[in-house]
């Protein structure tokens, strides 16, 4: 499927609609405000003194409130007994219970911090684990300097709750409320700087005035003001009314020779001086009689947002969802195409074409792989079936050869029947899978070609195979090769001869057979170098041999989680574990 290019289209693209239609909005909210704006200019200056007085004192009871509620709420929430058990005992206190008092410590932490918009952070600092506990988390150390600034410095003397220590504002307390003496914790709560700077442009609801918190007693200032010669005349003059004993009041300062009218309020909670000014040309009257003027553009604001979501939901919602939706299909497996991508010219029909020509791509490569997998499994199984060890083979006509010498004739019979019956089940062209009895059947008789050629050297144990399960279908020829590398590799070098044991469980619907031996020549390590190779087989194609082949097709037949599994057995050897998922048929 060809997608068309885009750039040959000729319509307007999403952004530049979105571009005229913000335009739209903007375009009438801005002739309106020119308008109220020239209007409010026209107005007369009327009592804005008391205006500013009580916007003054209204700022500061909130702020004061806001302090006073904290110092209450720091002995309640958070010097209880997580605090005082961690700064008194918490060397001796284990992982878990440190943990869990942290925890604690911090969700009332956090009953605070997000208690005001004024506050930062919370912190917690106990010296005797050496820790400083913030609301989401904690620190490895103290900052001593911090910690000193935040401590109680006179005997019987209540201090100001407010602490200014290089730039930062804190609200300090104390266990145990007693100056000099050690203390086993302290809390700070950080109150934020920028945001006091913030919420004090709004005091002053006009744009050419300003606001400021001046501290004496601590000798800091908090203030959007840039000009710092403003601060410092602000402050001079203060430091009159102050000498004075005028707590609140308003007045006119002349500043660059012009004439500024200035309010200030002093608290006695926070011990700091609330002051606001602005130039008086720019003091304009009340805006009451435009009240009309702002119910108009009220309802056009109305109008133009339904409008402008309107636009939006059409452009950019509506096809954005379809896609959306399209793709969340697609993870669950459910691969379908998006209609009517020609009745679309913009980008998002350029989105569907590019997902339809992805889908069908995607539909084509997962039946390629599926056909692949199938392949590859079968293949396989043919590859292990043509692996047929030709000393095997000779080392079977020598054994017969010499029964047949030692005129032990039934054992011969037997004998013969053995590698019949092997080499029936090895070359036959059958399913990929077989019954789990056929599969055992054939280990065991592969055991009984071992043990007439080792004699009674190598001990076999084999667990009875349950009747309920026995017709279950397993991948062909998974058990021979393991117990063929078994007999190999570790029983039969060994002088004394060997055990070997075969078992299996089964849980659900899944089985584990268990081999093992009691051979001695494999280390720690060899087994961890077992494993590896086990799982990195998928990446390893060219790795062919028997135990590989076998965790492979396991895994190609039942799934990731199956497989073959090298551990330290109890008889001193190796322990393969087997792993199965149990497909029901007939073999």
């Amino acid at each position: 499927m060809e997608i068309p290019n885009m750039s040959k289209w000729n319509r307007p693209t999403i952004f530049v609609k979105l571009m005229l239609t913000f335009i739209a909005v903007l375009a009438p909210l801005y002739l309106l405000t020119l308008v109220i704006n020239n209007k409010g200019a026209q107005s007369t200056h009327k009592e804005i003194s008391q205006s500013l007085a009580g916007r003054n004192d209204f700022y500061l009871k909130t702020l004061e409130m806001e302090v006073e509620r904290v110092v209450r709420m720091l002995p309640e929430y958070v010097a209880d007994k997580d605090l005082i058990a961690l700064s008194t005992t918490g060397d001796s206190m284990s992982d878990y219970e440190k943990i869990d008092n942290i925890r604690a410590i911090q969700r009332r932490i956090n009953l605070i911090k997000y208690n005001s918009i004024y506050f930062k952070e919370v912190r917690t600092y106990i010296p005797l684990i050496q820790r400083t506990i913030l609301s989401s988390t904690f620190e490895t150390s103290i900052n001593e300097e911090e910690f000193n600034a935040l401590k109680l410095k006179k005997d019987d003397i209540q201090e100001s709750p407010l602490i200014y220590w290089n730039g930062r504002l804190f609200i300090s307390m104390q266990y145990p409320a007693v100056a000099n003496r050690r203390a086993l914790f302290a809390v700070g709560v950080e109150i934020s700087v920028d945001k006091l700077r913030n919420t004090l442009s709004e005091v002053i609801s006009i744009p050419e005035g300003n606001a400021a918190i001046l501290n004496f007693t601590q000798d800091w200032t908090i203030s959007n003001e840039k000009n710092t010669s403003m601060i410092t005349t602000l402050r001079s003059h203060l430091t009159e009314k102050v000498k004075g004993g005028q707590v609140a009041g308003y007045d006119t300062l002349k500043f660059n020779q012009i004439p500024y009218l200035v309010s200030y309020t002093y608290s006695n909670e926070l011990e700091s001086y609330l002051v606001s000014y602005v130039p008086e040309s720019h003091v304009t009257g009340p805006i009451s009689k435009y009240q009309y003027w702002i119910l108009g553009v009220s309802g056009l604001s109305v109008f133009i947002v339904l409008f402008f979501s309107m636009s939006i939901f059409r452009m950019i919602h509506r096809p954005l969802k379809e896609l959306i939706g399209a793709f969340k299909r697609m993870r669950t497996g459910d691969i379908v195409q998006i209609k009517h991508t020609q009745q679309r010219h913009d980008e998002f029909g350029y989105l569907y074409r590019a997902y339809n020509e992805t889908a069908v791509h995607l539909k084509t490569l997962i039946q390629e792989n599926y056909e692949q997998k199938i392949h590859s499994q079968r293949s396989e199984l043919k590859r292990l079936q043509s692996q047929i060890n030709p000393h095997f083979l000779y080392n079977c006509f020598f054994v017969l050869c010499r029964l047949i010498k030692s005129e032990d004739l039934e054992l011969a019979y037997r004998f013969c029947q053995y590698v019949g019956d092997y080499f029936q089940f090895i070359t036959r062209d059958d399913s990929d899978q077989i019954s789990l009895a056929t599969e055992i059947k054939h280990v065991q008789t592969y055991v009984d070609i071992q043990k007439v050629c080792y004699g009674e050297r190598i001990q076999v144990e084999f667990d009875m195979l349950d009747p309920a399960i026995e017709k279950f279908r397993v991948p062909r020829l998974i058990f021979q090769p393991i117990v063929e590398n078994i007999y190999k590799h570790a029983v039969a070098k060994m002088i004394n001869g060997g055990n070997i044991w075969i078992h299996m469980e089964q849980a659900a619907g899944d089985l584990t057979i268990y081999m093992e031996d009691s051979g001695d020549s494999l280390t720690a390590m060899d087994i961890e170098k077992l494993n590896n190779r086990l799982s990195m087989s998928a990446y390893h194609i060219e790795d062919t041999t028997g135990i590989i082949n076998v965790h492979r097709r396991i895994q190609i037949m039942c799934g990731p989680d199956y497989g073959l599994t090298m551990s330290r057995s109890k008889l001193g050897g190796l322990r393969v574990e087997i792993r199965l998922s149990l497909m029901e048929g007939e073999d």
